[in-house]
């Protein structure tokens, strides 16, 4: 998906995080109802949008992804300290791979299932070749664009731990957490600490965590697939 969705506009900071679990559920209403603010589509301008849903699986709501030669995902902004120890956690399935993808190439950058957290890091903490496009992209694109930007990734090849800086931009970092002897039509969890991450990929923990989001794309390799999304938590560890 191109350099971290150049169109994640409305990155609009919550006043305060919640107790507890600092992502609100999915909805407040019915499980197949529309999500609750301020979770929000994110989409990438000119792409054709993945088509997100809610549905309900075993009693519960879930968000389904079908991304069929398309890209986006559902985000939910955030304004977190970055230097406190954030846990993430979420389940995930994909029904399918895609065959033609390749990781961490511009013409194969698909992937089944991912996960964006979206971190602010000061300018002058970047080397300045980065600072100097991410000054261009701002003032071009999006004012919001984050500084840098993990991405937990469901990959068709790649095995669990590989990483490598995206093919689009060094200022997201990509990690595999789910290779190709994962099993297909079977949940999954994932538990992550996002400073741990953050200083691992980028040197240091960031000042602030901006958001989270959920998505799906096929747009470079022109397949589809259809993933799940459910119980995102996210709370400071201890």
């Amino acid at each position: 998906m191109r350099a971290l969705m150049l169109g994640l506009v409305l990155l609009t900071p919550l006043a305060q995080a919640q107790a507890q679990n600092a992502l609100t559920p999915w909805t407040a209403g019915a499980p197949q109802g529309e999500w609750s603010a301020p979770w929000r589509l994110a989409d990438i301008p000119k792409l054709k949008p993945s088509a997100r849903t809610l549905v309900e699986q075993q009693g519960r709501s879930v968000l389904r992804i079908q991304a069929d030669a398309a890209a986006g995902g559902l985000l939910h902004p955030l304004d977190l300290p970055g230097d406190q120890p954030w846990r993430l956690s979420w389940q995930w399935r994909t029904e399918q791979r895609l065959d033609r993808a390749r990781f961490a190439t511009r013409a194969g950058d698909d992937y089944a299932a991912r996960v964006y957290v979206l971190l602010d890091y000061p300018l002058a903490s970047l080397p300045f070749l980065t600072r100097q496009k991410l000054r261009l992209a701002r003032a071009f694109f999006d004012p919001d664009l984050p500084a840098a930007t993990l991405s937990y990734v469901w990959d068709n090849r790649a095995a669990p731990g590989s990483h490598a800086r995206s093919a689009y931009t060094e200022t997201v970092e990509m990690r595999v957490l789910r290779g190709p002897e994962a099993p297909l039509g079977q949940w999954l969890t994932e538990r992550r600490d996002l400073r741990a991450d953050a200083i691992a990929a980028f040197g240091s923990a960031p000042r602030r965590i901006l958001g989270v989001v959920f998505a799906a794309d096929s747009d470079n390799t022109g397949e589809s697939v259809t993933s799940y999304f459910a119980d995102p938590q996210l709370v400071e560890g201890r």
